[in-house]
């Protein structure tokens, strides 16, 4: 079997059991699938875990967009609606610091502008030499 799903099934598992273990968690979408399928105890573990900072959240969006092609409108509503479920969910915990985007094909400086006007600390990217 594979998924996103049983990946986050393990993951909270084993957070759950080693409270020194952390994961980050990056495209709400793929969280948000796996969340809607879960018990109130399971939804009650992962709340715990967020609160104790065993599990982060990071980037936030519904899904990390490209850098390339997308319109900056694009770019905010995605970002707007992974973040709004995240502090639906789980409060002002669930808030990630920091921006994420490994697998853009390619950067655009409109984007880090983009994620330091919404509160990010920090921005984590790849292919800086690409």
């Amino acid at each position: 079997k594979a998924g996103v799903q049983y990946t986050i099934d393990t993951v909270v598992q084993e957070l759950a059991m080693d409270p020194e273990k952390r994961y980050i968690q990056v495209e709400t979408a793929f969280f948000w699938r796996w969340w809607k399928q879960q018990d109130e105890d399971t939804k009650n573990t992962v709340k715990a875990l967020v609160n104790q900072g065993q599990l982060e959240f990071i980037g936030g969006g519904w899904s990390m967009n490209d850098e390339g092609a997308s319109h900056y409108a694009a770019l905010v509503d995605q970002m707007s609606l992974g973040l709004r479920i995240l502090n639906d969910t789980f409060g002002t915990c669930g808030v990630p610091k920091v921006a994420w985007q490994i697998d853009p094909f390619g950067h655009s400086k409109e984007q880090a502008n983009l994620f330091a006007n919404m509160g990010f600390d920090g921005l984590f990217f790849a292919r800086l030499d690409w």
